[in-house]
């Protein structure tokens, strides 16, 4: 995973956007688990099949698993045997106290998913500084694309606000979007990995 992470689509969702799956180095999160073999009655069995969830499994020397969608999600590495076959039992590998609060939470996720079919809101708090981080990276895309700051504010903040306030006595709006601008340019050059800490 160079960069701490690869690219995938989840399959049949054509035009959504692609999700990173990070590595077990970069994300905190992810929890190793090592699958074996189960019968379908089992009541403490995982099947990936059975999930209620999308699902995607990225193949290399272990299994990168990702559940949920762009929203929400979490990511489990499958260290030994695969989820690909049928039911398993999953056993947790947990080691170290930094980053056991994120795996714990990962581990939450993982069993009321299973339960509910779905993520309780209360697991999955938004982050507020999401729609930012976004803002950023698609004002740092526009520069890159050789749009002018004015261009970029109309995309950003609207182009009524941009006709309002551009060449007004404050030169605010200006200066907002060369700081989304230098946070793209933090964000792209290695400060996204920073986000999942």
């Amino acid at each position: 995973m160079a960069g701490g992470s690869t690219f995938a689509a989840l399959p049949d969702r054509q035009g959504e956007p692609t999700l990173a799956l990070w590595s077990a180095d970069a994300d905190p999160a992810v929890v190793s688990v090592e699958a074996t073999p189960a019968r379908a009655q089992d009541a403490d069995s995982f099947d990936l099949t059975h999930f209620p969830m999308p699902a995607l499994v990225a193949q290399g020397a272990i299994e990168h698993v990702l559940l949920g969608d762009v929203t929400c999600q979490l990511r489990l590495d499958v260290r030994r045997g695969t989820v690909l076959r049928g039911p398993v039992r999953l056993r947790y590998e947990l080691s170290g106290v930094r980053s056991l609060d994120a795996k714990l939470l990962t581990m939450r996720r993982l069993a009321a998913a299973t339960r509910l079919g779905r993520f309780p809101r209360q697991l999955m708090p938004p982050n507020c500084r999401a729609r930012r981080w976004m803002m950023a990276l698609r004002a740092w895309d526009a520069r890159m694309a050789g749009a002018e700051q004015r261009e970029i504010a109309g995309a950003v903040f609207g182009r009524g606000c941009v006709e309002s306030d551009w060449n007004g006595a404050s030169d605010y709006l200006r200066c907002r979007v060369q700081r989304l601008i230098r946070l793209g340019d933090v964000l792209v050059h290695g400060g996204y990995r920073r986000l999942l800490k």
